[in-house]
């Protein structure tokens, strides 16, 4: 079997994964749910789901159907400094807190801010699949004494169900993401795509899209989007010849062009997937074709393939553009060794409103701190600060 021929085998099965993602976005879904159970539960004021990343021990809110107030919104924070939702990681149990104003919580952000917008009380659900910890579902009212054991055996049914829907459309993005990067390895696409690298500038783009997606009238299931689907930003590769993939020096006029095809290519094989496996209906799959193509357009108008100047420039492909170019900045490539942090700090600021998207720079330099731990976390070469 030839390389082109495993690479479509690989994307037909990834893509045949991807048939059961839901065709309605799934914060629409959790306010549908959200409205039902009112209908036999009023006081639940608001569900909200946050997802886990093991990786990184990291909590993140996801998707939230709140009656009022001010939601939570672009919050993580480490699970080993929340102990007792780290007990509710641990045992699988529920926790039910029927008078938050009396209850030891931790001193976390989301905890204060569970004081401060009046909920009295709380059910906490683990999200789990094949004992494997996905994230929490978490009931919250104004009331106190809401959740007696009725109310708590009724929801916790409900909560399986959250959590379905709440979770597939992310495994099955995983599904395909997965399958479609494993079929690019078969392809040869090695040196400059290093499992790696996607880790880094994957997270990168999702730290970046949590930062600034809220002006942008985006919410926390964007960031996760765009997490997933950075990881393909470079298919394309697989059509690009080894000699100037791997060339080990400066690339000449044409190599540069056989280069610059890559995301022609990689359109092309995103809209075969979406076309012979009708996933056009799909939510968000636009931001796929959106990351593939437009993710080397450049804010003053010197990028390729389209010369697209600022926000004619679709906002995920501007968050993938300064992950991707800072990771490549801090890391070994076949034609240059890698640059320190501090250097690819400096560089994507002097890039940063005339190259790169400005917010999207400030927001790496805003968490820096988190930037250097998903640098430590994903390395293999020893590191470089």
């Amino acid at each position: 079997m030839s390389v082109t021929e495993s690479w479509q085998e690989f994307a037909a099965s990834a893509a045949k994964q991807a048939g059961n993602l839901h065709t309605a976005s799934v914060s629409e879904r959790i306010r549908d749910i959200h409205q039902r159970i009112k209908e036999r539960h009023p006081a639940i004021a608001r569900i909200a789901v946050a997802l886990y990343d093991p990786e990184m021990r990291r909590l993140k809110t996801f998707v939230a159907s709140n009656d009022s107030g001010t939601p939570l919104t672009g919050y993580e924070c480490c699970i080993d400094d929340v102990p007792s939702l780290l007990r509710i990681a641990e045992s699988g149990e529920t926790r039910i807190l029927n008078d938050v104003g009396s209850a030891p919580l931790s001193d976390a952000e989301h905890s204060r801010w569970l004081k401060n917008e009046g909920y009295q009380s709380s059910l906490t659900v683990p999200i789990r699949r094949n004992e494997q910890l996905l994230g929490f579902l978490f009931f919250d009212a104004y009331e106190r004494n809401v959740f007696t054991d009725g109310v708590v055996a009724d929801l916790v049914l409900s909560g399986h169900l959250i959590g379905l829907i709440a979770t597939q459309e992310l495994s099955t993005v995983q599904m395909l993401v997965g399958g479609l990067r494993l079929a690019s390895q078969f392809a040869h696409v090695r040196d400059l795509e290093t499992g790696a690298h996607l880790d880094r500038m994957a997270r990168y783009a999702r730290l970046i899209a949590r930062e600034i997606g809220p002006a942008h009238g985006q919410s926390d299931d964007y960031a996760e989007i765009v997490f997933l689907f950075s990881a393909l930003h470079d298919i394309g590769k697989v059509g690009v010849p080894d000699r100037v993939l791997l060339k080990p020096g400066k690339l000449d006029d044409a190599e540069r062009e056989e280069m610059r095809q890559h995301v022609v290519v990689g359109l092309e094989m995103a809209e075969r997937i979406i076309n012979d496996f009708g996933l056009s209906n799909l939510p968000n799959i636009q931001m796929l074709r959106n990351i593939v193509l437009a993710h080397h357009e450049r804010m003053d108008g010197s990028g390729y393939p389209n010369g697209l100047v600022g926000d004619d420039i679709p906002l995920e492909a501007r968050i993938v553009a300064t992950a991707d170019v800072f990771d490549a900045l801090a890391c070994k490539r076949s034609y240059k060794p890698a640059w320190t942090l501090a250097d690819a700090f400096a560089e994507i600021a002097r890039m940063s409103g005339s190259q790169l998207y400005a917010p999207t720079v400030q927001a790496l330099f805003d968490r820096r701190d988190e930037v250097e731990a998903i640098y430590k976390r994903f390395q293999e070469t020893p590191l470089k600060l």
